[in-house]
């Protein structure tokens, strides 16, 4: 099928400057991005004709009747021709950062990602990959990972968390409108290998770490993350860190961290992965950057790009990411002290049954802390919200902050956390205001820092709103109304920037390259999510197609069925 986007904007994703014009698709690739100045040459051309003596400045093919969904064929049933009323045409948005690893396998997400622009998603963050989960850890694993991905689907003839090879053969199977990669978790390697204990490994279990790493990057995986704020990962110290990820030394493979603690100790995080990433010389990305606590307000913040920068001043590989919001979402059990997590979900359960234990987790999550992410002392139980309850006593207090129920029900917030946890069987996921905006902002305006969503998809209950409404909030927000960037920095940071991190061919309008695109109005742009709505669609996209092809036509989507499955190049 060949389409021609004409009097549009483009917005190539390079970060050059916008210009009029149109590009042309044939099938799944850009045929042409012609500028105005040349579009009547190009035009005739499009037609398969001769140019005119006196061709026009502006695009000289047939004008359709456009219908009521926007498009039309040409007469001469040869083009679709589309008109982007002085509209951007930008790259499809790439989210490097998302949780949906089982979404993916039930197209269970595609509507929400095309409805905000997203047409490549790479999934696998923060060492939670869905796979590998195999052997006697694996029931453990999956409801460790049910507050970030759901629930496993059930409808495959083959169990895809038992390797990422088995994965990658589900996740084909699938006709998605998204492009879509993962990441191996190393949290979910180490789980399958050794549970959640957090005593030190053996030479034996390293090995077979060390194998499960490479035997994922070679099924497909595009790097590998860490999750240095969650167990069992909390365990490793560098050393351990160089040895486990030794598959990646020197290979140019992206190795994606949530630091240990965003919090008092940030600082101190980032430079324990640089001197990491270092010596294993690999390219380091830095996830969901953030400052925790308002005491580090305005402060961690800039320690933490002076060593970053510093890093990148000596040639080291190192970029981050940020989401547009100063409230974050992860597991509600995160709040409970590493040290008494060690033992895994079974003994959790018996710590949080024992008065005794209870009192020394609640002494100690009353105290500052350089060493775990310490949310209750830092944001405090009245900016911290219980989401993803199931059944029980609890539920009418779904997206509740926790001073809220403590409050309504008469008991202490700390006993009332770890009641719920206990009903709950530690699924609930959470919200947590935490953060200054001047901080996002400032991790955003460097080169480097990419713009993400950091979707979760806990089971049942409410979702962040970012799930749905990241990446057209950072438009209408950051660039149309206070124009902290340009339209340009903008669609950079969620096209062309990101999709080098993991060596992906798209992200830019450039002929040649996959037929990924957008075509907007800044000004009719609208976000619908928010924390008391937070699973509405955004409005405003006139177009995004995937590989060619119409996945959204004015506000209206469908499954394309297109997408390409992504997967680490040259290994």
């Amino acid at each position: 099928m060949r389409y021609l986007i004409q009097n549009g904007i483009i917005v190539d994703g390079t970060g050059n400057r916008c210009f009029p014009g149109s590009v042309l698709i044939e099938d799944d690739r850009i045929a042409e991005v012609i500028p105005e100045a040349d579009a009547g040459q190009k035009s005739d051309t499009v037609r398969g004709q001769k140019p005119d003596a006196d061709c026009s400045r502006k695009m000289n093919v047939e004008t359709p009747v456009i219908d009521e969904k926007g498009l039309r064929q040409n007469s001469d049933n040869e083009l679709i021709v589309i008109d982007a009323k002085g509209g951007y045409i930008t790259p499809g948005f790439v989210d490097i950062h998302r949780h949906g690893d089982w979404k993916a396998l039930t197209c269970g997400d595609d509507e929400l990602l095309n409805r905000q622009g997203i047409t490549t998603v790479i999934n696998g963050n923060c060492g939670l990959s869905a796979a590998p989960q195999a052997g006697e850890h694996e029931r453990e694993t999956e409801h460790f990972l049910r507050s970030f991905l759901g629930r496993k689907p059930e409808n495959f003839r083959i169990d895809p968390a038992a390797s990422m090879h088995q994965y990658f053969t589900c996740l084909r199977m699938v006709k998605r409108s998204v492009h879509t990669g993962i990441l191996v978790g190393g949290g979910s390697v180490r789980a399958s290998v050794a549970g959640y204990a957090a005593g030190a490994l053996t030479k034996e279990q390293e090995a077979l770490i060390r194998e499960r790493i490479r035997e994922s990057l070679d099924a497909g995986a595009v790097g590998v993350s860490l999750g240095m704020g969650y167990d069992p990962e909390f365990a490793y110290n560098e050393d351990d860190l160089v040895r486990v990820l030794a598959p990646v030394k020197g290979a140019g493979i992206p190795v994606a961290v949530h630091i240990r603690t965003e919090g008092d100790g940030a600082a101190e995080a980032v430079g324990e992965m640089i001197r990491v990433s270092e010596r294993l010389k690999a390219p380091l990305h830095l996830s969901h950057m953030k400052c925790i606590g308002k005491r580090n307000w305005r402060v961690t913040c800039q320690r933490e790009l002076e060593l970053v920068r510093e890093a990148r001043s000596k040639g080291l590989d190192i970029t981050m990411d940020a989401y547009p919001y100063i409230t974050g979402a992860t597991q509600l059990v995160h709040l409970i002290p590493p040290r008494f997590l060690s033992g895994g979900t079974d003994d959790l359960i018996a710590c949080l049954k024992d008065e005794r234990m209870r009192a020394l987790i609640t002494r100690e999550l009353k105290q500052p802390s350089e060493r775990f992410e310490n949310i209750v002392e830092l944001a405090g139980f009245d900016h911290i919200a219980v989401t993803g309850l199931q059944s029980g006593s609890f539920l009418s207090f779904e997206g509740c902050t926790i001073a809220r129920i403590a409050k309504e029900l008469g008991r202490d917030p700390y006993d009332t956390l770890y009641d719920i946890l206990l009903e709950e069987e530690l699924e609930p996921a959470m919200l947590d205001t935490y953060g200054c905006e001047q901080d996002m902002i400032d991790f955003l305006r460097e080169d480097y820092c990419s713009l993400i969503s950091d979707a979760i998809y806990p089971e049942g209950g409410c979702c962040h709103p970012r799930v749905y409404d990241s990446f057209p909030r950072f438009l209408i927000r950051y660039v149309r109304e206070r124009a902290v960037f340009s339209i340009e920095e903008a669609v950079r940071k969620m096209t062309s920037l990101p999709a080098s991190l993991y060596a992906l061919d798209r992200g830019i309008l450039k002929k040649g390259m996959p037929a990924d695109l957008c075509v907007f109005l800044l000004e009719n742009l609208k976000s619908q999510a928010d924390f008391d709505h937070p699973d509405r669609m955004c409005t405003g996209f006139d177009y995004v197609f995937t590989a060619g092809s119409p996945c959204v036509v004015k506000d209206v989507w469908k499954n394309s069925g297109n997408a390409a499955v992504l997967t680490g190049r040259g290994r």
